[in-house]
């Protein structure tokens, strides 16, 4: 399959991306989360709005990653979140047909292009506890565990992660 990784820029590509967003929060935390939560975190922090807001005042860059030129994914990171010197890979999701067919690699490939370009020697990362899969990719890739946090993000909702760096 052929991967590319485009920048989100236009409100077109920012709808497209809430669209995936949706459908991939829903497929990977269904079980785990329940909709209620699942529909408040997307508009919360993937509706256009907050993709926008996040853009402008936080120094995200989104991509949506495409295989076979269809959109199947997205990735979202933050140079310097939080005063941080590292980049806060807060966002790496695929849909089913993408999974094992390199587009994390090449979403992970950027993400340390990035930092290093950056002059960032850290990657940052959450993932919820409960999502040992995505866990074990990271470890994969080199992330290790080095906290846990729970943080409220209002509604009546809570976010049980762990926290994962990868140097770089």
């Amino acid at each position: 399959m052929d991967i590319e990784l485009k920048l989100v820029s236009t409100p077109e590509e920012i709808d497209m991306l809430c669209r995936l967003a949706k459908e991939a929060w829903e497929q990977a935390y269904s079980e785990l989360l329940g909709y209620e939560q699942i529909n408040y975190m997307v508009e919360k922090f993937l509706s256009p709005s907050a993709v926008v807001q996040q853009m402008k005042e936080q120094n995200y860059v989104y991509y949506i990653i495409y295989g076979d030129n269809r959109p199947g994914g997205f990735m979202g990171f933050a140079p310097n979140y939080e005063g941080r010197k590292e980049l806060f890979l807060s966002k790496l999701y695929l849909l089913p047909n993408m999974k094992g067919t390199g587009a994390a690699h090449a979403a992970f490939e950027l993400a340390e292009r990035e930092a290093g370009r950056l002059g960032l020697s850290r990657i940052r990362l959450t993932v919820n506890k409960g999502n040992a899969h995505a866990k074990e990719v990271y470890e994969h890739w080199g992330f290790e565990t080095v906290e846990s946090a729970v943080t409220d993000i209002g509604g009546g909702f809570v976010m049980d992660d762990y926290i994962m760096v990868k140097k770089v």
